[in-house]
């Protein structure tokens, strides 16, 4: 059953004070388990909270009912304790209070995995405290930088410094770039800035600590009226604890420490030429609205060639609300299905199998229902009439359906399909890149593309994107979870990848090489069905018992020691 909501309500005098604070829970615990009446708590309050002004002993009367209540209701067993720990930061806060030193390990909540209204109130609260950076890095924006800085703004003194765990991306990524110029804002307004003055790095082989790579950043106030720089050097950790919770004896004969450059990301302008020329491929979300697979025919009857019937793709990654809504399944005309390379179709040097997508491009136009019945094609029509009516029921962003499915023009900017594309996988441990001449085919967002002006270039880029060479260089600028480095984005062309050009006899090696290596992928035989991680290794190892992966690791080598 719906039970009425509760609001507890604390006088900010008797919270900022904790011993009364203390008393007075104490007071309503006690009280409400024996269902004692509201005239015998504000007795009692008379003699427990004298210091306290009349009005707030009224409003702690009207807390004791609602305590009453709850516990009548069977739902007053931890709300006592809840109420302290929150009246605790309003103590804290006080000036008197206030710490010289604050260390912790605050929370580490990704923007992509909180809840809608969470979202919406970080959000509001970061640009408030001058922390949001939003654009494509807004769902990588971290609970940990915000914690940060309203822990320096609330506890800590003005001589006081601050310590705090906070995931090793807080230091170069994108998402905490407002985060690193140490402005503390109150109410829109500059309150100090901070000096972060030194640094700490834990890989994820420093066990049994965190699953993920973290840092430790320490910081001051910083007495001047511009930012501090960085510092330009860290201490980095690598070893094993040889228990948690470790004495710092014990971690001492366990870690070893460096020195080590501020990891740094590389800025837009630097790098390789190629930057500006790949783009993303397009989100086609929800999966099961836009992927589809063949359904079996209805009856005795054949199914029609030109609208063959299908149903929405269902995966294990699909995510909610639309994992609970049923796939939508129907005839579609089949110049509206396209194959859709995701970044499963590829391999090095090989484009696996790919699936099949609903993608409702004509005449240079992205269709909604609406459009689709008026220009003639009454299977597509229905089929978004289903998809655009259930996106209208759940959506969560204020788009239409059509909108999201072509989010940043990812889709459309496709058309026409270029003769000659290459495409690389966005993340992975191992990146994998291969040459795609399939002029039906459309681009996924796990997956970067660019047209090429011939067969060589593509070749070319290949060659370089599938070294292991290439893999190693882009360590340094890639976020790193449980399992290493992960996702290569465009922070492959950090590295100084130059242009293609074909006097040049190395370039020209490159891509010969690129084209053995293309030839000796397509020849292994692959099983039907296989995971593609499985396909890929088989590719790997025949692309070196081939010899022709040595030969492009010192190609490459050569390219980018020389550039």
């Amino acid at each position: 059953r719906r039970l009425a909501p509760a609001t507890l309500r604390f006088p900010a005098a008797v919270a900022a004070d904790a011993a009364l604070l203390d008393r007075v829970l104490n007071a309503m615990i006690e009280y409400s388990a024996r269902a004692e009446s509201g005239a015998n708590f504000a007795a009692r309050m008379e003699r427990e909270a004298a210091s306290a002004r009349p009005e707030d002993r009224c409003v702690l009367r009207e807390t004791y009912e609602v305590m009453r209540r709850l516990q009548g209701e069977g739902r007053n067993h931890i709300w006592g304790y809840i109420a302290r720990n929150l009246a605790r930061p309003v103590w804290l806060a006080a000036e008197a209070q206030k710490a010289d030193v604050v260390i912790g390990n605050p929370p580490w909540v990704s923007y992509r995995y909180m809840s809608t209204a969470f979202q919406e109130r970080f959000r509001e609260e970061c640009r408030s405290a001058g922390l949001w950076v939003g654009g494509k890095v807004a769902t990588q924006q971290d609970l940990s930088g915000y914690f940060y800085m309203r822990a320096a703004l609330l506890y800590m003194r003005q001589t006081g410094k601050i310590a705090l765990v906070v995931p090793y991306a807080a230091m170069s990524r994108q998402a905490y770039a407002a985060f690193r110029k140490g402005e503390i804002l109150q109410h829109g307004h500059l309150a100090f800035r901070l000096r972060f003055a030194r640094a700490w790095i834990f890989g994820p082989e420093v066990q049994p600590l965190f699953p993920v790579p973290s840092c430790v950043l320490f910081a001051e106030r910083h007495r001047r009226a511009s930012s501090a720089p960085l510092p330009s050097r860290v201490t980095a950790f690598a070893g094993a604890l040889p228990r948690r919770d470790a004495e710092a004896a014990e971690a001492r004969t366990g870690l070893t420490e460096t020195k080590a450059p501020w990891p740094t990301e590389a800025a837009s302008g630097e790098g390789s030429p190629y930057r500006g020329a790949f783009r993303q491929g397009a989100t086609l979300v929800p999966r099961r609205f836009v992927l589809v697979e063949p359904m079996p025919a209805a009856g005795m009857l054949p199914t029609n060639p030109e609208a063959p019937p299908v149903r929405g793709r269902v995966g294990s990654q699909d995510k909610a609300p639309w994992r609970e809504v049923e796939p939508p399944q129907g005839a579609v005309e089949k110049a509206f299905l396209r194959p859709v390379l995701l970044g499963e179709s590829i391999a090095p040097f090989r484009v696996l199998a790919p699936q099949r997508a609903v993608v409702p491009w004509e005449q240079d136009e992205l269709l909604d229902a609406k459009k689709a019945a008026g220009r003639g094609f009454p299977r597509l029509a229905q089929w978004l009439e289903r998809t655009e009516a259930l996106w209208e029921r759940h959506k969560r962003r204020v788009m239409t359906l059509t909108e999201r499915i072509d989010y940043h023009g990812e889709l459309s900017c496709q058309f026409p399909i270029a003769p000659i594309r290459v495409v690389y996988t966005k993340a992975g441990t191992n990146l994998a890149a291969a040459t795609v001449r399939d002029e039906r085919a459309v681009i996924d967002h796990t997956l970067y593309w660019a047209a090429a002006e011939n067969g060589a270039e593509v070749r070319y880029l290949c060659g370089i994107l599938n070294s292991e060479v290439l893999r190693a260089g882009v360590m340094r600028y890639q976020s790193r979870g449980q399992w290493g480095a992960r996702h290569f984005d465009k922070y492959v062309f950090n590295l100084p990848i130059p242009r293609f050009d074909g006097d040049i006899a190395l370039h020209r090696r490159i891509a010969k090489a690129a084209r053995t290596a293309e030839d000796a992928a397509n020849a292994v035989a692959l099983e039907e069905g296989a995971y593609f991680t499985h396909s890929r290794r088989r590719i790997r190892v025949a692309l070196a018992e081939h010899g022709v992966a040595a030969e492009l690791e010192r190609l490459v080598t050569t390219l980018l020691d020389g550039a």
